[in-house]
């Protein structure tokens, strides 16, 4: 059975590719498609193994499911305690058509930090100090109120007087970084038909309750973590955060894009594959107590294979990496805590939860069943003619007669 929810998942909660990613008839119809393809896939190979039931499929679900409650929990006590004023509504709807053009840059803190905001203060130019300081164009972006830019950036832009020239900063972020910015200039976008303007309300409150949604769920957060307590246990955590270190470095071209994106994006995601060290020297070995219990170094690998970690900051070099791993490893054990408040609050028994929990089983199960059909094909094109027979096929077994 693929239910209404189950639709709206995939459409309204699910990455979609480009061919697909608007709201017209043929776009839905390639998702319900799809959904139905998989959901056939998945009803086979239950048919063909009689059971669905591996170790990775339940760390798969495990992670899935408590994901979904989090995201669950934080509905409960942040989102749906958000209250919005008319006025403030307005105001967001005007900035909600506005773009600034800015030049920006970031740069370490402490000295470096303070001789540029010296700088400022002594009325040299933006131009000058990025040129005295660094070579090639000073980098630039678009930056729109329904971005997901650091709240800083939001509320400078979009909750104050602006005027052109205006240089911003420096801004210290969370990391110890700054970076300061320029505006260039702004356009102002309006919609004049009726299901426009309609359009970008809805988007303009759903961001504020969101936005607003956070903050009460930070306090939320702040209550749950009191009293908790985590001693790193240095003569193990430092050699292990260094047998990984190299691994987390791939790619220049994935490192540049972190830069790049450090500013305005989400951290980046550290897996299992990402965190196991070659030697197998330090599963045994005590990394961390919390409120006194210890966790091993095998305890800390079980719970990431279904809770990868995430990094707050992307733009790091290798001496940065001790100092990020720890922090991640402190939201990963915020989230270890979360998770057990939905627990307790037995939102794992809830419909969302079963429902979210089925579709991913057959996201699963449908992709272990298509690899297998598709494995002696190469060439992507020739994956697709080939399925299509085999869901035809599969129509037809599981239709009513």
């Amino acid at each position: 059975m693929i239910t209404r929810q189950d639709y709206l998942n995939r459409t309204e909660y699910t990455l979609r590719p480009d061919y697909c990613r608007g709201n017209q008839y043929i776009h839905k119809k390639i998702i319900l498609n799809n959904l139905i393809a998989e959901k056939l896939l998945a009803i086979e190979a239950e048919s063909v193994n009689n059971q669905i039931n591996s170790d990775n499929l339940n760390t798969f679900l495990k992670g899935r499911k408590e994901q979904a409650m989090r995201q669950l929990l934080y509905f409960e006590k942040g989102h749906n305690k958000v209250l919005l004023e008319d006025d403030e509504i307005n105001h967001f709807f005007k900035m909600a058509g506005r773009t600034y053009h800015v030049n920006y840059f970031s740069f370490p803190g402490g000295a470096f930090a303070d001789s540029v905001k010296r700088a400022i203060d002594e009325g040299m130019s933006f131009n000058d100090i990025y040129s005295v300081n660094f070579e090639g164009n000073i980098p630039d972006r678009d930056v729109n109120w329904i971005d997901n830019n650091d709240p800083f950036i939001s509320d400078r832009l979009f909750n104050n007087e602006i005027q052109k020239g205006q240089v911003i900063g420096p801004y210290f972020l969370d990391d110890g970084s700054a970076f300061i910015m320029e505006v260039n200039g702004w356009t102002d976008r309006l919609n004049l038909s009726e299901q426009g303007n309609i359009d970008r309300r809805e988007k303009v409150i759903n961001t504020l309750k969101e936005r607003k949604g956070k903050l009460i769920y930070k306090s939320f957060i702040k209550n749950i973590m009191k009293g908790k307590n985590i001693k790193l246990n240095e003569d193990v955590f430092f050699p292990y955060a260094n047998a990984i270190r190299d691994q987390f470095f791939r790619s220049r071209e994935e490192k540049e894009a972190a830069i790049s994106n450090a500013l305005f994006e989400v951290g980046e995601f550290l897996s299992l594959e990402d965190i196991k060290p070659k030697n197998k020297k330090y599963k045994d070995l005590v990394l961390f107590t919390l409120n006194g219990d210890n966790w091993t170094v095998k305890d800390f690998e079980k719970n990431i294979a279904s809770h990868p970690l995430v990094f707050r900051k992307k733009k790091m070099n290798k001496t940065e990496f001790s100092h990020q791993f720890k922090l991640a490893i402190v939201d990963f054990i915020q989230d270890h805590y979360l998770t057990k408040k939905a627990y307790e609050l037995g939102l794992d028994k809830t419909d969302t939860i079963y429902l979210n929990e089925s579709l991913w089983a057959d996201s699963f199960t449908a992709y272990q069943s298509a690899k297998l059909l598709m494995s002696t094909q190469s060439d992507s094109v020739e994956q697709h003619i080939l399925m299509k027979p085999i869901i035809d096929n599969l129509q037809k077994k599981y239709s009513p007669q």
